[in-house]
């Protein structure tokens, strides 16, 4: 059957397709197998070859639905309103011809049909109005007017046509009845069917411009679209055009958001958007994005609209502006109509600088002629890799976003993601059309996050330990089914963990209040699939732990990435599983053959990822196609073993009989195999294939399942074995070959070989915990009070360096992380208080401390000494009684890197050390130690990656270990030895 499209109406992210049939039959075009962007792929104008069936369930008058089996574009109509006039001709005159005067309306004017009034049999018809219908933009919904004595009758407009402000009399318009509706408040009510209006036909060849608008319509229509004049914050006060550049722009970073310098990037893009550059940034979760447009919105005179897909992000983005006392607003269908209203009007009136919309928002008409009232300076598309079909989250609406872009082009354009291949930033600045756009590439290294792997031996038991170590923080549990994340919340919260469940299979009001109750830190944790967390901002989750083994490494990257946002220490633990593996590559085999190929290649990524025995960071920003140069990130499993190389032990003997037995068995079989034959097992896969009368069979009884399993670990790791990317067999590798021939294997011995996650870092001064609490007991009051999420009020960071440099002032207050002139107001007198009160309680005199050693502060106060070994205290009091770290490296046969990893243990225990040592072991000269630790007082002794780069690598890692243990020494626990005994 052939079909005329006539209509095309906006279902949420998708349409409803209305058609004319060669025999005059309407049709409401429905698929067979419907998805949220269903009907999209028809354009009204053009010929169809269709084939299915009436819908069997019809609700008069929707009479018309179609379930299209097949479909296949023909082309498009040269003259469609001929054909309308001839199959199904329009009805003529004014509003009483719709639907043979069975309408009704509103007090507002709006047309509806009711049972009482008569329900037609048919739900779409033609009409031609004898008067002009004039747009009425003046509440949510764009409306088109007909003109009455009592103020007119409206039709609402739900056409994807673009808005004409006048529609001439004798033009062909489509009309069709929504469904029947009643308000939630009115369950009483009668049913109503409102008329809509779907779209026109003007007379072929006739331009939208031929009918002359009326003198006194043109002057009404003038003024209702005339731009309104801006008002200033006073957050930030009115900004002189003459210095509205990047100085303004920094001196607003401190006064509105209190802080006293841009992270890696920011800088440059703030000055592009303030220079009208289009820009796309490309950095990873945590780097701070948003700033980069928020900052400029303060300095444009008209508004920034932010592109947004998740509707609790920009909710959340709205609230910590308003703290700010930002005027930003946002649109989506979670506001009531008369907050909606109230809204758009804000947004005509020209009070407010930031608009947050979703992108099926955005591109509903009346947000379009919205725009078109006010002065859009910057167009902001935040998840910019969702327009590209080649990103990791295409979305079909934001392919639309180019006819937005088109409209605002005076507004500069800014888009932004976390991970974009070179292939997906092409493609957006094709789809937003800026070809010349400047491209910014941070880096993809978040130096502030633990990463740790563990083989998952007893998942439940390691996790239990972890879970220990980070009691009373906030962290994210993934795992890889919605049975797993149920059987975890329910063990752990028996067991009196503060802990809530995610995933898809909860209904939507308690997955909102599930997250909603860990957003604001009414619990601790959550436990998840990969659904959760795309919606958060939450920048203080301390941990994130991978229970089951993640697709890929992208997945990886981007559920770490929530982890540690404020920039403080956060841990990441992945309990890495074959078992695991074996899933996924199953899933992969059922999947797309065209897509197997590259889906086990990413898995295979993973997996090295896993199993690799240098730097972690090296395979993960590799991936990504960055590079890292140290050898020792300083912050990774792998990096902190190689300080403990002392520790190892023999293990010749244990790898020849592994070897030997995958040798034996074909090189053909997992590490769980090799461990059963090792250990005599009667299993019918040994027994089956005849492997127990192998000569390795039973020898390797020394060692449980798991020991073996943890230094079948060690071997992969250090390239003894190799493991077949498609079934994940193990076979010899020219150096695991040598180990048969007799050389030596040292390993970590297996029940030392899962350490804990190390302490955080203690930084330069030690936070009050006492005070700690009482500061985040307070900042939860004001949030519950405000309706908002504590970290809103502030951040963790900032809370951390009020327990620390225990400001007395508002001055002092105003140089706390986070503290601008809008926090400053609200919040000075509240916490002062607290502060005051506790420093007279405990006769503490506050610290003279300088603000600029704060950012390296952390989470956790000094670990206590009697949790040190016998060895780190030993070489501790060795090195405070004169012995040199040299002398001691080669006294006690330990590299000299172990030696320095040592005494900085005993410093994180609170314990004192000599500096006049680490001066002395220094090749470098004193101006130079000058300038390395004038960075560490900078830039905090919690990394060493920023101080290294800040001096560009002109200063070994091994001389900056040195004199962080000087820095340390001299600011941290002082420099008397005796001070502590």
């Amino acid at each position: 059957m052939k079909v005329l499209i006539v209509a095309k109406t906006r279902r949420g992210p998708g349409a409803c397709v209305g058609a004319l049939s060669f025999s005059g039959q309407s049709l409401r075009l429905e698929s067979a197998a419907p998805d949220e962007t269903a009907g999209l792929e028809y354009e009204v104008g053009e010929v169809w070859e269709v084939t299915g069936r009436r819908a069997s369930a019809i609700v008069p008058p929707h009479t018309e639905n179609f379930i299209v089996a097949t479909k296949d574009r023909l082309a498009p109509m040269a003259q469609p309103a001929a054909f309308i006039e001839r199959h199904m001709p329009p009805v003529e005159g004014d509003h009483r011809q719709l639907y043979e005067g069975r309408t009704g309306a509103t007090k507002a004017g709006a047309l509806y049909v009711t049972e009482r009034l008569g329900v037609p049999d048919y739900s779409t018809l033609f009409w031609r109005p004898d008067q002009p219908l004039t747009l009425d933009a003046s509440s949510k919904r764009l409306r088109y007017r007909y003109p009455t004595a009592d103020g007119g009758r409206t039709l609402t407009f739900v056409g994807f046509q673009e808005p004409l402000d006048v529609i001439a009399p004798g033009t062909i318009l489509r009309v069709s009845l929504a469904h029947w509706w009643r308000p939630e408040e009115m369950p009483e009510g009668e049913l109503r069917c409102y008329v809509q209006l779907s779209g026109w036909f003007l007379a072929d060849g006739q331009p939208p411009g031929d009918w002359v608008v009326p003198p006194d319509l043109e002057r009404d229509l003038e003024q209702e679209t005339s731009p309104f004049q801006l008002v200033a914050s006073p957050a930030w006060g009115t900004v002189d055009a003459s210095e509205a550049g990047p100085p303004a722009a920094r001196r607003l970073l401190k006064s509105v958001f209190g802080f006293d310098d841009y992270w890696p990037l920011q800088e440059q893009i703030v000055a592009n958007l303030l220079d009208g550059q289009d820009t796309l940034a490309v950095m990873p979760t945590g780097s701070g994005k948003s700033l980069c447009y928020q900052l400029p919105a303060l300095l444009f005179p008209g508004l920034t609209v932010v592109v947004s897909p998740l509707i609790s992000l920009m909710q959340d983005q709205v609230d910590q502006l308003r703290q700010l006392e930002i005027p930003a607003v946002y649109l989506n269908s979670t506001l009531p109509h008369d907050a909606y209203q109230a809204t758009m009007d804000q947004i005509r009136q020209g009070v407010v600088k930031l608009l947050y919309v979703a992108p099926e928002t955005l591109l509903r008409p009346e947000i379009q002629v919205l725009l078109q009232q006010v002065q859009v300076d910057c167009l902001t598309v935040d998840e910019a890799h969702c327009i590209s079909a080649w990103g990791h989250d295409f979305r079909p609406e934001y392919r639309q976003l180019h006819q937005v872009r088109q409209r605002l082009t005076e507004a500069v354009a800014f888009a932004l993601t976390a991970t974009a291949t070179e292939r997906v930033r092409t493609d957006i600045k094709a789809q937003l059309g800026m070809p010349a756009a400047a491209t910014l590439v941070a880096s993809f290294d978040r130096p502030n996050l633990m990463l740790a792997v563990q083989p998952k031996l007893d998942g439940g038991r390691q996790l239990r330990h972890f879970l220990e170590q980070h009691r009373d923080q906030s962290g994210i549990i993934y795992c890889a089914t919605r049975r797993q994340v149920d059987h975890l919340a329910q063990q752990l919260a028996r067991e009196g963990w503060s802990i809530l469940p995610y995933h898809a299979g909860l209904d939507a009001g308690q997955r909102q209040h599930n997250q909603r109750q860990f957003v604001r830190d009414r619990i601790q944790i959550i436990v998840a699939t990969v659904a959760f967390g795309m919606g958060i901002n939450k920048p203080n989750v301390r941990f994130v732990v991978h229970y089951d083994t993640p697709e890929n490494l992208e997945s990886y990257y981007q559920q770490i990435g929530r982890a540690g946002r404020d920039g403080l220490r956060a841990d990441c633990l992945f309990l890495f599983g074959m078992a695991d593996v074996m899933t996924i590559r199953h899933f992969i085999a059922q999947g797309d053959p065209a897509q197997q190929a590259g889906a086990k290649r990413r898995l295979k990524t993973l997996i090295d990822y896993a199993e690799t025995g240098q730097c972690r960071r090296k395979p993960l920003l590799a991936y990504f196609g960055e590079s890292y140069a140290a050898d020792d990130c300083g912050l990774c499993d792998n990096c902190l073993a190689a300080d403990e190389a002392d520790e190892r032990v023999d293990v010749t003997e244990a790898a020849q009989k592994f070897l030997s037995c995958v040798v034996r068995t074909k090189e053909c079989f997992g590490a769980n195999h090799i461990i059963k034959v090792l250990r005599g097992s009667r299993a019918k896969a040994v027994l089956s294939r005849g492997h127990d009368r192998l000569s390795t069979y039973n020898i390797g009884r020394e060692y449980s399942t798991q020991a073996w399993r943890v230094l079948a670990g060690q071997f992969i790791q250090q390239g003894l074995l190799a493991r077949d990317a498609r079934y994940g067999g193990l076979a010899l590798t020219e150096q695991g070959r040598a180990v048969l021939q007799g050389q030596p294997v040292m390993a970590r011995p297996p029940e030392k070989a899962l350490p804990t996650l190390a302490a955080p870092v203690a930084g330069p001064t030690d936070v009050d915990v006492g005070l700690l609490g009482r500061l985040k007991e307070k900042r939860m009051a004001l949030a519950e009070a405000a309706g908002v999420p504590p970290y809103v009020i502030f951040h963790d960071r900032s809370l951390e360096e009020m327990a620390t440099a225990l400001p007395q002032s508002e001055t002092a207050f105003a140089d706390i992380y986070g503290v601008g002139r809008a926090k400053l107001q609200k919040y000075a007198d509240p916490f002062l208080t607290i502060i005051r009160s506790h420093c007279a309680e405990k006769g503490i005199e506050p610290p003279v401390i300088s603000s600029a050693v704060i950012p390296a502060l952390t989470t956790s106060g000094p670990s206590p000494i009697d949790e040190l070994s016998p060895r780190v205290v030993e070489v501790a009091r060795a090195y405070n009684e004169g012995e040199s770290p040299a002398d001691l490296a080669a006294r006690l046969s330990i590299k000299p890197r172990t030696i320095l990893g040592y005494l900085r243990r005993y410093t994180q225990a609170g314990q004192p050390l000599r500096a006049d040592g680490f001066r002395l072991a220094s090749t470098l000269s004193r101006d130079q130690q000058a300038a390395v630790l004038d960075q560490f007082a900078r830039l905090g002794p919690a990394f060493l990656r920023p101080v290294y780069e800040a001096l560009d690598g002109d200063v070994p890692y091994d001389e900056l270990r040195l004199l962080r243990l000087l820095y340390l020494a001299e600011h941290s626990v002082g420099t008397d030895p005796e001070s502590s005994s």
